[in-house]
Order: C-alpha cells, then structure tokens, then sequence
C-alpha cells in the first residue's frame, strides 16, 4: 500500500472518529455533524496560520480554560467582517442545541493530531468528499476525486485566469482549479456551508455565491454576464426548468425553447465563457433527437466542439448514468473534433465492484485529449463527417474497436441492403388493465427470445382492448416475424415459428421493449436468414453499432432502418436455412427429453 493512500486512510480514520464522538454526545444529524467536523478543521487551519483574531483562535487555553466559550467563538466566525467566514460559519444555527463540553472529544483530538502534523497536507479535502459521498441525504454529491482532476487538467488553465465552476455544490473543482487560476468564482444553487468551508481550507481560496445559474445568474459587469476565460462544470443530470425561464432570459442565452437543463447549461456556460468550456454531460444529450439535436447541429456548425471524452460507466457513486465530457471553444471555427473512447478502453478504468469502477492513468487521458496524436482509443473526425451521421457525438461511432473494423471490411467486399429495404417495421400492440371490452392475448419479451430455433411460446398474458385488435390486426406476430428487442436487453433476437395462433383473442404480441420486422423483400433475403443473421455474431456486432442509451439502452428506429445488412448468395442463405430448422428440431427433441427426465421419478414418492 502507497504512503499516500496510507496518509489518506490515517485522515478519513480522524474524521471518522471526530464523527463518532458527535454521535455519542450531541443530538446532531450525520450531515450536521459532518459539517461540524469540517468547520473545527478549518478553525484549526485559521488558528494556525493566524488568519482570526487572537480572540477566536482554537487552542489548548481556550479549550481546557473557557471550554464554554467554544461554541461562542464558532458563532462568532459566523458574524466576522469577511465575507467567506460568513458563509461557512453563519448557517450553523443548530449549534445552540448543543452543550459546549460536548465538544471537547472532537476538538480535543483535532488539536493534538494538528500539533503532530497529521492534519496537514491538501489531500483532507479529498479525504472530506470521501466521507461527504457516503451521506445520502446531505443533497452534496461530491465527484470522484479523479474525476475532478481529469475536468480541470481538461480545462488547461493558466496563470492569471479567471475560471467560472457552476454547479459545483462541494467546492472541488473550484479547489483545484484555484492551483492554477487567478480568480475562481464558484456558483451554487444551494445556500450550503461545504463550499466555503472548502474554500477556507483550499490552497488559494476561491468566491462563493449562491445562485441558479439557468435562473438568475449572480456574476454580472455592467448589466451583462461576465466573461471568464474558462469554465467547468458538471451540471446536475436530469434536471428541467419551466420553461418561462427560457422565454424571460435577458441575456439571450437560449436559442432552443426547451426545459431541459442538459441543453440550457451548455448554453448558460457558452454565453459566460470566452476561452474554453470543460462540461459533463449525459449520453442521451450526444444522440437523442429534438432540441438536444438542434443544439449538436448549432455547434457543429459554428466549430465549437473541440473535443468529445466518452466516460466509464459507474465513475459516480450516486448513478450509473453514462455520460461524456465535451471540451467546448465559445469563439468556433473548429474543423475537427477529437473523439476518444475511454468508456470502452480498459487503459482508462478499473472495476471495483459489480456496477462501480474507477478512473484510471488521468494524465495519459488527458495528453490524449490536448494533443493531436490519435491511438487506438481516438480518432480525429471532420465536422462534415459528424453531420453527416445525424450529429451523433457518440464516441464510439467514430473510435472503432478491432472488431468493427473487420466488421467494415467484411461489408465493404460483400452484397449489403440497408433493413428498412427489405422489412416493415411495426410496433407493438398497447395492452390495457381493463377488464371489460378485451380479449387475451400473450406477450412476447426479451425472456422469451430462445438463443436457438424458433419462439416456443410467450411467457405472459396480457389483455388488448377488443376495438384495438379489431383494427390492429397487422400488430399481432405473424409466421417468420422477427422480434427485436429495442430497448433494455437490447439486440435479442426471435423469430416466431408457422404454428403461431392467428389474430384476435389467444394471438401473439410484442413486448413493450421490442420491435416488429416483417420481411417485404423475400426475394432478397428470406426473413429465416434475416434473423440468423441478426442473432449471429456478425449480427451482434452490427446492432451494437447502433445502441443509444444513458440508463437504458436503446437502439433508435431512425437508425435500425438504417442498418447494413449482408444479402448471402443462394448457398450460404440454403445453408442458414437448414441450419434454423435443424435448431428448431433439436430443441423439440430438447424439451422431450426434459418431459421424459421430469416423469422418471416423479412416481416413485407421491403423497397419494
């Protein structure tokens, strides 16, 4: 084990044992008292370095002589002349609920462990966002302490800068942005003390203030925004405004009429920026359509994408939403977009758990992305090249793997049709819960697609209002249909055997999650071998081309049809052929045999 991660243990086992002793003498909450823990830490540094005055500093005479006075003294930073102080100290009002002795334990340790040293050093920050991610209900998500170092290294700030952090409710990228840049203003929507505490205790402080940046922008010049030289932000996924705030924006920061916040902050942090733009953002925002589309296309356009960073999954403790990061240059005229696929690239992560992994060889990321050199987990891409592709910014349209790359020369040198040439589309049938005025049917899910031969049989019933299946005749699964699973497991592949009973009441339908293919062109490829096909490895590889997803992954119908498909000449498609019915065959001998091994002994010892 490394001395630093050592150290680092050392720390969070103080702050841990200064929490313990809250717990056992004071009615506080665990982020009331977490929030205590950081406010002795920082009372401690300020004492240190002289920073208060005499009077308010924390030391063994005011503790062992005027152990009352402690809580006086930590009110009394709360209404000091200084504007940080005031935000860090000021909101601790639950502090009149505690006796002043009950203090003593946490101070006392802090005292002793800062005569020793062990308290010094930057990285208590990071030992704090360690102790801060475990508290769930504290409304503080503190990044992964990698994480923060890859966006600000992303942001390549130089001295003298004047760098922007929205969003940033824990202060960490202020932090470490302030290393480097003249001036740090962090914005907050949320009035909390962590920020400026983490200010206080950061190498270079930085500004607090508490504003919406969507609603009501705080850093102002005259009446219009003020430029900073760079930004960097990870603004809260999945939120939406009303979208009176987009038609009341005196500013003209909104061209999209739309609430979603994804789209907003990009254009919040594009009018507030004049050099570059470091911003996390969800998947969905690369590839969805509608405003998050008319907003690639707008960048696109005006050269304002530098570079687009596909991120592990599972980096955040919170949510297993993937998401990207997008380097952004306000002024435009970019050509060329850097795509690097770290979500896919094990040089970039490391698994820690099932669903949680870790962010890996930064600095190696980070060259990658400033840099022109491409590797094996990059590609340099034309604007055009983007547009062309619907805008899609997903990196792993661009950043091929070995097998997509002979996935590419095998199509390049074969017969290919695109599959909306050769089937129809249909989507599910809707079900309804009412009792009254439907019939039965059964419901074919992603569970029911077996990896060989035909659907056997659904696995649900389901009620479909009788009006619906009257009209909707076509919805229900008919001989050689294919099943597609769109959306969750998605890529599964079925396809429904002759037997299937016909339309109407006791008649087979698609889940919810899947899609209808029926072949139109059976001249072109007789829907058996579609599915084969589908189902094969080749297959896999050429729908896993497509797949779109932030939580759930999907594959969208724009792009299915889109889908190259192999047209085998008249032996390999025979060959795929019987290959399906010998399947079929097999498995019927399969289940067979599985009734025979059910009743060999089922009569042995009955409780008849």
């Amino acid at each position: 084990m490394s001395i630093a991660i050592i150290e680092m243990n050392m720390k969070e086992k103080v702050i841990n044992q200064m929490l313990e002793s809250f717990h056992a003498t004071t009615p506080l909450t665990f982020t009331e008292s977490l929030e205590l823990v950081i406010q002795i830490l920082v009372w401690i540094k300020l004492s240190t370095t002289k920073a208060i005055p005499e009077e308010l500093q924390l030391n063994a005479a005011l503790l062992n002589d005027h152990p009352s006075r402690t809580l006086e003294v930590l009110n009394q930073l709360g209404r000091e002349d200084n504007e940080l102080l005031r935000q860090a100290f000021s909101d601790g009002k639950w502090l009149n609920r505690l006796d002043p002795l009950s203090l003593r334990p946490a101070l006392g340790l802090a005292l002793r462990l800062n005569d020793t040293g062990i308290l010094q050093g930057l990285d208590i920050i990071d030992v704090i966002m360690t102790v801060l991610s475990r508290d769930k209900y504290s409304g503080e998500f503190p990044l992964p302490i990698e994480v923060v170092s890859l966006l600000v290294a992303l942001s390549n700030i130089c001295p003298g800068d004047s760098v922007y952090t929205p969003w940033d409710s824990c202060g960490q990228i202020a932090a470490q942005a302030a290393k480097s840049a003249a001036t740090v203003y962090l914005e907050n929507p949320c009035h909390s003390a962590i920020p400026a505490l983490i200010s206080l205790l950061a190498e270079k402080p930085f500004e607090v203030h508490y504003a919406e940046p969507i609603k009501n922008p705080s850093a102002m010049d005259s009446g219009k925004l003020r430029q900073f030289d760079v930004a960097v932000a990870a603004p809260p996924f999945n939120v939406r405004y009303n979208l009176d705030v987009v038609k009341q924006d005196w500013f003209g920061r909104f061209p999209e009429r739309t609430p979603l916040g994804s789209v907003l902050s990009i254009r919040h942090l594009l009018s507030q920026t004049s050099g570059r733009v470091v911003v996390v953002v969800p998947n969905n925002l690369l590839f969805s359509s509608g405003t998050e589309l008319s907003l690639r296309q707008d960048l696109l356009k005006g050269g304002h994408i530098k570079a687009v960073i596909a991120m592990p999954a599972g980096l955040f403790p919170t949510t297993n939403i993937a998401f990207a990061i997008l380097i952004l240059d306000p002024e435009g005229g970019n050509e060329h977009i850097k795509f690097i696929n770290a979500a896919d690239s094990p040089h970039f992560y490391e698994p820690i758990s099932k669903a949680k992994s870790r962010l890996v060889n930064v600095e190696a990321l980070v060259k990658l992305a400033l840099e022109p050199k491409v590797s094996e987990d990059s590609a340099i891409v034309s604007v055009s090249e983007v547009l062309a592709n619907n805008a899609q910014l997903q990196a792993n349209r661009y950043v091929l793997p070995e097998t997509k790359k002979r996935l590419q020369a095998k199509l390049a040198s074969a017969k290919i049709a695109v599959l909306g040439d050769l089937v129809t589309t249909v989507r599910p049938m809707p079900t309804t819960s009412n009792e009254e005025d439907s019939i039965d049917a059964l419901d074919v899910g992603a569970a029911d697609l077996p990896p060989f031969g035909y659907i056997s049989a659904p696995g649900r019933p389901v009620k479909v209002e009788s009006q619906v299946a009257l009209k909707s005749e076509h919805q229900f699964l008919h001989p050689y249909d294919i099943v597609l699973i769109v959306k969750g497991s998605v890529g599964k592949v079925g396809i429904v055997p002759t037997n299937v009973p016909p339309p109407g009441p006791g008649g087979w339908i698609a889940g919810q999650s899947a899609i209808i293919l029926r072949a139109d062109q059976k001249e072109y490829i007789d829907p058996r071998v579609l599915a084969l096909q589908l189902r094969s490895p080749l297959g896999k590889e050429l729908l896993s081309g497509i797949v779109s997803g932030a939580a759930i992954q999907l594959i969208q119908l724009k792009e299915l049809i889109h889908l190259s498909i192999l047209i085998p000449d008249l032996n390999t498609a025979n060959h795929a052929i019987k290959a399906l019915e010998r399947e079929a065959e097999l498995q019927q001998q399969i289940e067979r045999l599985r009734q025979e091994q059910a009743q060999a002994a089922a009569d042995i010892w009955t409780l008849a």
